[in-house]
C-alpha cells in the first residue's frame, strides 16, 4: 500500500539526494584533478567578483576559474542523457541533482571571469552563462550580471547589427543564438514598434522577431541540396546546414510553446531535434558543449529537468 511521505521525510530526502550529488559532483575525475583548497579559493574569489560591477577577474585567478568551470561542467553534462530521461527513477532524480549543481558551481566560475572582447566571442560567452544559469535556477541573478558588466549588452547588440550584411551560414548561426539569449532573460532589446505584454515579455519580443526575420531569410536561401558529396568543405557545409535547420526547429518549437504556456508538451520532440543538430556538430567540441547546455536548459524551461533543490554553502 502506498503510504505518503511527510514534509520531514520530503526533506531528509532531498538533503540525501544533495549529498550523494556534491560527492559525485567532487569525485569525478576532472574535479579531483583540482585540489579541494585551490577549490574552495577559486569559488571564494568568484562569488566576490559576482557581487561587484565591472569586467569581471582577470589573470591568474581568471585562468584557474575557466579550469575549474571547465571540469565542472564536464562532471555535470555526463549526467545529461540520464538527467533527461523521461522516466521517473532513483538514478534519474540524483543525475538530475548533479546537474543542476555542476551548472550552479560552473555558473559561478563562468561568471567572474572578464569577457572576451570580440562580439561573436561575447555573444557565445553570454549565450552559455545564461544556459548555466536557467539549468541551475539563477536566471534572475543573470539577468543582474548582465547589467552589471561593463560593455556585454554593447557587444552584444553591435553584433546583432551586423548580422543583417554576413553570409547564410554565420547569420542564421548568430541570429538563433541572439534567439536563445531571450529565451535564457537575457534583457534585450526589442525592436522599435515591438511592445512588450504581459504574456510576451521584452526578451521573448525580441526573439520572436528575430526568428520571424529569420524565416522569411531562410525562405529565399538556396540550401546545400541532396546531391553526392565531393569534398570536405562540401561536406562540412552540408552539416552546418542540417544542425541550423533542427536548431531553428528547436528553438522555434520552445518559443511558441513558452508564448503559448504550454510547455510540457514540447520536451520530447525539442530533445529530439537538440539532439540532431548536436549529432551534426560533434567534430566541434566548443559547439557540442554549448548545444548541449541549451539543451538542458531548454528542458529545463519545457518541464522541468532539475531536480527542485535548495543549494545552500554548494
Amino acid at each position: 500500500m502506498h503510504v505518503l511521505t511527510g514534509q520531514s521525510d520530503r526533506a531528509l530526502d532531498q538533503r540525501d539526494v544533495l549529498a550523494v550529488a556534491r560527492a559525485t559532483l567532487d569525485e569525478h575525475w576532472a574535479v579531483s584533478a583540482v585540489p579541494i583548497e585551490r577549490r574552495v579559493l577559486l569559488l571564494e574569489r568568484a562569488d566576490e567578483a559576482a557581487v561587484a560591477a565591472g569586467e569581471g577577474l582577470g589573470e591568474p585567478i581568471a585562468d584557474g576559474l575557466a579550469l575549474l568551470g571547465t571540469a565542472y561542467e564536464l562532471a555535470a553534462l555526463g549526467q545529461l542523457e540520464a538527467a533527461i530521461d523521461s522516466t521517473p527513477s532513483a538514478s534519474r532524480d540524483l543525475a538530475r541533482a548533479v546537474l543542476t549543481l555542476g551548472a550552479s558551481r560552473a555558473y559561478r566560475c563562468v561568471a567572474a571571469v572578464e569577457w572576451r572582447s570580440q562580439r561573436g566571442a561575447a555573444l557565445t560567452w553570454a549565450l552559455r552563462l545564461g544556459a548555466l544559469a536557467m539549468v541551475s535556477g539563477q536566471t534572475d541573478v543573470y539577468a543582474d550580471w548582465w547589467q552589471k558588466r561593463d560593455g556585454i549588452a554593447g557587444a552584444v547588440e553591435a553584433y546583432a547589427h551586423t548580422l543583417e550584411s554576413l553570409p547564410w551560414e554565420p547569420y542564421a548561426r548568430g541570429t538563433l543564438w541572439l534567439a536563445w539569449l531571450g529565451l535564457l532573460g537575457a534583457p534585450l532589446s526589442a525592436p522599435i514598434g515591438d511592445e512588450p505584454t504581459e504574456f510576451a515579455p521584452r526578451p521573448l519580443v525580441a526573439t520572436r522577431s528575430r526568428l520571424a526575420a529569420f524565416r522569411e531569410r531562410r525562405a529565399g536561401h538556396g540550401g546545400i541540396g541532396d546531391g553526392p558529396v565531393l569534398s570536405t568543405a562540401a561536406l562540412r557545409a552540408r552539416m552546418a546546414e542540417f544542425a541550423i535547420r533542427h536548431l531553428a526547429d528547436a528553438t522555434e518549437l520552445l518559443t511558441i510553446a513558452v508564448l503559448r504556456r504550454t510547455l510540457p508538451d514540447v520536451t520530447s520532440e525539442f530533445k529530439l531535434r537538440l539532439s540532431a543538430a548536436r549529432s551534426a556538430m560533434a567534430g566541434d567540441h566548443g559547439q557540442d558543449v554549448l548545444l548541449a547546455w541549451l539543451q538542458a536548459a531548454g528542458v529545463t524551461l519545457a518541464g522541468g529537468v532539475t531536480a527542485q533543490l535548495e543549494l545552500p554553502g554548494f
